[in-house]
This record gives structure tokens, C-alpha cells and sequence, in this order.
């Protein structure tokens, strides 16, 4: 019997599920350490793993494997230029998940930020001086305000729906301009230099898999217009942190919210710590993680195209350059 490897929790219910649908697999969870203890026969059997872990090695044990689910966007603890060297075994993905989780985090940047309530909270210093503040002379009102969201997948699309409910002038910037029904305009890349100097509000979120270079250099940064947002989800390096450090103007951003990576943590010493009107937190935007989980749902509509060989139904592949799938 071919096993089942699920290296990320499922509840009991799911498992059953999955054995009472499947009685031809053997589901075999394991914790990290178990993960690691997993002999030569097992690693013989495995035909399916249920998770984002797998080393080189660990893929040399592995001549059955034939498919692989990750239940999150992350993939880079998959040995993926191995993958595609072997070239039978499919890579599907859960895409973003928690948008809406993330939609309402950005824009409670954006109101904090716009509504200058983290100067608010300083007002205990000088409680005598609160109603002649200079705050109170520097509100802004989000509507017909000029918002631009980089990205415009699954969260991009929901960060921009909730951006147009506020009457901001919503204009999206992604790989090819089109259509986008929350955006006034949509944008190329190409033409991120051209749309750069009119945002009020800049928000990036990417797709995971678009995550790569640096985004925002210094040139980028210098184009922004004097007392923007920056808002940014996701990897760090999209934006030059040593150019944003370097930025003269204390008064260029009115805010920077970095939401960032949990797997790629900025460093204690980088200089982003030390920004003016500077928030930086630990990939808490998409929390609480939502109790629909769309990860098992995935998965296990994946699985029951996959034991009836119907491998183009099955949604999400990333595949191989031999195995590609859309």
C-alpha cells in the first residue's frame, strides 16, 4: 500500500475523511521529528506528500513519489529545481489564503496612518498642548485619494475591493494591463514609473511566486510623492532596504507599514527599525487564520482527480517544465 505523507496537521474528522474516501492509501501524519526518523521503507512508499518540506535527499528516497499538495504558497522549502529535474512528479499549490484577514489589516494601516492616530498616542506628553497639536490641522479624508495596488492576485484584488469602497481612485499595477472590476485603471509593469509619482496610498502585494528582485529601488522610492503611504505584504526584498534607510526626507512617507515574511525575517540590524513613522510585524496580516479551510478542501478534490488519472483537472499545478499543468 502506497502511503500518504501528511506533514501538515489535519483534524482527526479530515483524516477519517480522507481514509474512508480513499482506503487504497495509507495516510501516514507525522510531527517534525517522526519526519525525520522516516526509515528507507517508508520514503519507498511514499506516492504522495501533503505539505511544502522536502530535501534533495529526501527525494532521492523517494522513487514513488508522484505528487506533491503544499497547503500554503510557500514553496521554497521544496527542493524544486530537483523536482523538475526528475520531471514525473506534480506540484499543486493552496494559493493565498486569509485575504479578507488581510484586506481589513491594510486598510487599518492605511486609516492609522491617515488619521494620524499613532501621533494621537503620544498626546499623554503634552496633554496641554492636545488641542492646538499640528495633527489636528493634517487629517486626511481617504476619498477620491489616489490608492495603487502592485499586485493584483487573490489579496491584491481584495486589498483594491475594499480600497474602492472607501472612494479612493483605485488603480492596479500587474504583470499585463487589463480589466480589473475594483480598479479605475489598470497598469503594466512597464509602466510602474509612470504610475509611481501620483500615489497617495502605494500598497504591495504580490503573488508569493512574483515575490522575487527588488521592486521599489532607489529610483522607485524617490519618484513616490512627498507624504504617501507605503504599505507593503510580503518578502522584504521587494523594496531596496538600504535605499529606503537612506531616504534624507524624514517627511517623504506619512507612513510605512511593512508586513513581512515570516520564513524571511528582517534582520535585528537592518536599518528599517530605525525609519520615522515606520510599522514592521511578523506576517500577522492574514491572522486569524480562517476556519474554512480551503488548504484540505484543495487537496482533497486534487486527490480524487488524481486517483482517476484526471491530472489536467487538478487545480493549481505549478508542475514541471515536463510536467506542466494549468
Amino acid at each position: 500500500m502506497h502511503i500518504v505523507l501528511l506533514q501538515s496537521r489535519l483534524t482527526d474528522e479530515e483524516v477519517t475523511e480522507l481514509i474512508d474516501e480513499f482506503p487504497q492509501f495509507l495516510f501516514l501524519s507525522t510531527s517534525e521529528l517522526t519526519f525525520k526518523q522516516l526509515g528507507k521503507e517508508e520514503w519507498e512508499r511514499v506516492e504522495i506528500i501533503y505539505g511544502n518540506r522536502l530535501s534533495t535527499e529526501n527525494l532521492q528516497k523517494a522513487p514513488q513519489l508522484r505528487w506533491i499538495h503544499s497547503p500554503v504558497p510557500n514553496l521554497n522549502p521544496l527542493c524544486l529545481d530537483q523536482l523538475e529535474k526528475r520531471g514525473s512528479v506534480i506540484v499543486t499549490v493552496t494559493r493565498e489564503e486569509n485575504a479578507y484577514q488581510i484586506g481589513e489589516y491594510v486598510m487599518c494601516g492605511m486609516l492609522a496612518f491617515a488619521k494620524n492616530l499613532f501621533h494621537w498616542m503620544e498626546a499623554d506628553q503634552s496633554p496641554s498642548l492636545l488641542w492646538d497639536s499640528k495633527w489636528r490641522e493634517s487629517m486626511w479624508t481617504l476619498k477620491g485619494k489616489k490608492f495603487i495596488q502592485i499586485g493584483l492576485g487573490k489579496v491584491g484584488t481584495e486589498i483594491a475591493r475594499r480600497a474602492q469602497q472607501l472612494e479612493m481612485k483605485v488603480w492596479g499595477v500587474q504583470e499585463k494591463r487589463s480589466f480589473h472590476r475594483h480598479c479605475h485603471q489598470v497598469f503594466s509593469m512597464d509602466d510602474l514609473h509612470d504610475v509611481l509619482p501620483s500615489g497617495d496610498v502605494i500598497c504591495l502585494a504580490l503573488p508569493r511566486p512574483q515575490q522575487k528582485g527588488t521592486l521599489l529601488g532607489k529610483r522607485e522610492i524617490k519618484m513616490m510623492k512627498d507624504g504617501s503611504i507605503l504599505i507593503m505584504i510580503g518578502s522584504k526584498s521587494l523594496v531596496d532596504e538600504q535605499a529606503l534607510s537612506d531616504e534624507k526626507d524624514t517627511d517623504k512617507f506619512r507612513g510605512i507599514l511593512i508586513d513581512a515574511f515570516y520564513q524571511v525575517p528582517i534582520s535585528p540590524s537592518s536599518k528599517l527599525w530605525k525609519l520615522p513613522n515606520t510599522i514592521i510585524t511578523p506576517e500577522v496580516a492574514p491572522r486569524p487564520k480562517s476556519e474554512d479551510k480551503e488548504a484540505y478542501r484543495l487537496f482533497r478534490y486534487n486527490l480524487r482527480q488524481y486517483v482517476h488519472g484526471n491530472f489536467t483537472d487538478m487545480r493549481n499545478a505549478i508542475g514541471t517544465k515536463k510536467t506542466m499543468i494549468t
